[in-house]
């Protein structure tokens, strides 16, 4: 078991966080039999590989996964690639979204020990492993795993059922995280399929109109991979969330009754506050997303809007007769693919990584500290009426370049329009060389505070 580690010592920022868009990826089932049974017609067109149309209505994703696709298609298509980022020490995160029938349990788990007809979920805990044996020697591993869902409102722990009502809480990084759920080492494939089944077995299911094994919960699987390079103590952590949602649900469709009505209201409230959280993302209006409007949107906060590689599969009926919520998962899926993800890696320093970053730091601060006092000292010398020959005077144009190299920001205003005609700047050209001044100095005190 791997040993507790003591918080990292203050030190240089990680790797700076990359933006990426959230992948959409759609894909359509074929008719079922109580579709056909009733004539429902099917409505949907792929006039492309990316694009899918429903009664002239175009939408365009990642990628558009036809009826006739088989489950490893799928699963190289929307989720192999994730499979190498969560072991480069990033978070992943794979969910299924769409009304109830649309295919969604099937996507993330298909038949549990069919090679052929097993879902995103099997397939890449097989993958995980596989990289892991073909690795440098010298990694150590330590995979641990946590399986609960999300049933009316409330956090019930699927591997062990005497946890019923968990909680939502922040670490020291404002990353959420679900407090007492239980974490589960494993060794092996098969020692996670063993939880899974476990987990499934206590899940809640019921039988509807549309469905004969109706989710009535939101299901989270977590995987989370640690390493450590023996040799140069380089630790890595990456978190994977696979995520079989409910589905949402028309009541005059399901027929649902008594407990199983309080279920479907309390899934649609769940799954509102969800496009709720892509709504207000889409928008870019980061200044107040509601994720803290049900616990689905607070655990998935990190892979929605935050420091996560997220995949999204919509799962769609092609029937006529579910065109308004066909609509209504492709223009969900429409909007959360406009969303910008920052991620970076999570990695844990060894001490001479932090020294060297230190003694980097420190050095770049230095020579930015220098070039201020330079141009202040040539600043002072026009301000007092003294002239500065050509080849004391500091070659804006260069400094700029070489600042902005630093990772700094240098707004080209007076910096850029007095190059070589520093005598006759104006007063108010002086009071904006003040306002340069002092932004610089702000980005400086930033830059160096753990120096």
């Amino acid at each position: 078991m791997a040993t507790q580690q003591s918080p990292a010592p203050p030190g240089p920022p990680g790797p700076t966080p990359d933006e990426c868009s959230i992948r959409v990826i759609s894909r359509v089932r074929p008719l079922n039999s109580s579709e056909e049974k009733v004539g429902s017609k099917f409505i949907l067109k792929f006039p492309t590989d990316d694009s899918i149309n429903i009664n002239g209505k175009l939408f365009i994703f990642d990628k558009i996964l036809q009826p006739n696709v088989s489950q490893e298609d799928v699963y190289n298509t929307t989720a192999k690639t994730i499979v190498a980022d969560v072991l480069a020490g990033y978070n992943g995160t794979i969910f299924a979204y769409g009304q109830t029938s649309s295919g969604k349990t099937h996507t993330m788990e298909g038949v549990l020990g069919d090679s052929k007809m097993q879902g995103i979920i099997p397939r890449i805990i097989a993958d995980i492993f596989n990289y892991i044996y073909q690795m440098d020697e010298n990694l150590e591993f330590h995979i641990k795993v946590s399986y609960f869902e999300i049933y009316m409102d409330k956090i019930k722990d699927l591997l062990d059922i005497s946890k019923t009502n968990l909680s939502v809480h922040e670490d020291k990084n404002k990353v959420t995280y679900v407090k007492g759920a239980t974490e589960r080492f494993v060794s092996s494939p098969e020692e996670v399929m063993e939880a899974i089944e476990e987990g499934k077995s206590n899940r809640h299911v019921a039988v509807t109109n549309m469905n004969e094994h109706s989710s009535r919960s939101h299901s989270v699987f977590l995987i989370n991979v640690k390493q450590e390079h023996l040799e140069t103590e380089k630790k890595l952590n990456g978190k994977l969330y696979l995520v079989d949602l409910a589905g949402s649900e028309k009541v005059s469709k399901t027929g649902a009754e008594g407990a199983v009505l309080d279920e479907a209201k309390n899934i649609n409230k769940s799954l509102s506050a969800l496009g709720n959280v892509i709504s207000a993302l889409a928008d870019g209006n980061k200044s107040h997303v509601p994720y803290r409007d049900s616990k689905l949107t607070r655990i998935l906060q990190e892979s929605l809007g935050g420091n996560a590689r997220t995949t999204i599969v919509i799962c769609c009926s092609p029937a006529s007769y579910n065109e308004s919520e066909t609509k209504s998962t492709l223009m969900f899926g429409q909007r959360a693919k406009t969303i910008k993800n920052s991620v970076k890696v999570n990695e844990e320093l060894t001490a001479d990584e932090w020294k060297r970053r230190y003694e980097k730091e420190k050095e770049k601060n230095g020579k930015l500290k220098t070039w201020v006092q330079k141009l202040e000292a040539e600043l002072k010398a026009w301000r007092s009426g003294q002239s500065v020959t050509s080849e004391e005077q500091i070659d804006m144009k260069a400094s700029i370049t070489s600042i902005e190299s630093e990772g700094l920001e240098v707004a080209p205003t007076i910096m850029e329009s007095s190059i070589g005609n520093l005598s006759t700047i104006t007063e108010a050209e002086k009071t904006q060389w003040d306002g340069e001044r002092i932004k610089l100095y702000a980005q400086l005190d930033e830059k160096v505070r753990f120096v």
